[in-house]
């Protein structure tokens, strides 16, 4: 099947919200800050994966799912990515697009990567944020030449 690029739909945009709602209550309870970016992610990350297994308020899917929604908007609003729906022969995923440059980033399955007991200690939203904006440079600075 050939990679295909949905728009969201209704019941898209409501899984947005609820996930950027659960996202921005993780944040609360973990940093008790309003002010969301990619250096916080990993703080709250890493604090939810330190935390016992059995003692954890928040489940690994509601990690994924909320961390990876807020990143997407971070995304959304600072470089003006679409949230969009890929689907391929793996399946289909909640994905933001660059349509200027047609880079394809997929947050929450990002997140659900990293939880694996040897990723969790590893920051790595300040580093997916500042490969993301060398790239969307990069490409920039070659369209206009």
């Amino acid at each position: 099947m050939q990679t295909q690029i949905h728009q969201f739909s209704n019941a898209d945009r409501q899984w947005l919200s609820q996930s950027l709602e659960r996202g921005r209550a993780i944040c609360t309870f973990y940093l008790k800050e309003k002010a969301i970016d990619a250096a916080a992610l990993d703080q709250v990350f890493a604090l939810w994966a330190s935390s016992p297994e059995s003692a954890r308020k928040f489940s690994a899917d509601e990690i994924a799912s909320g961390l990876g929604s807020l990143f997407g908007e971070l995304l959304h609003k600072q470089f003006r990515f679409s949230w969009c729906r890929i689907e391929d022969r793996h399946g289909n995923e909640t994905a933001l697009l660059d349509e200027t440059t047609g880079s394809i980033v997929m947050p929450v399955n990002a997140v659900h990567k990293r939880i694996e007991p040897e990723l969790q200690n590893q920051a790595f939203f300040v580093a997916m944020w500042q490969m993301i904006a060398a790239h969307l440079e990069k490409n920039t600075n070659r369209s206009e030449e």
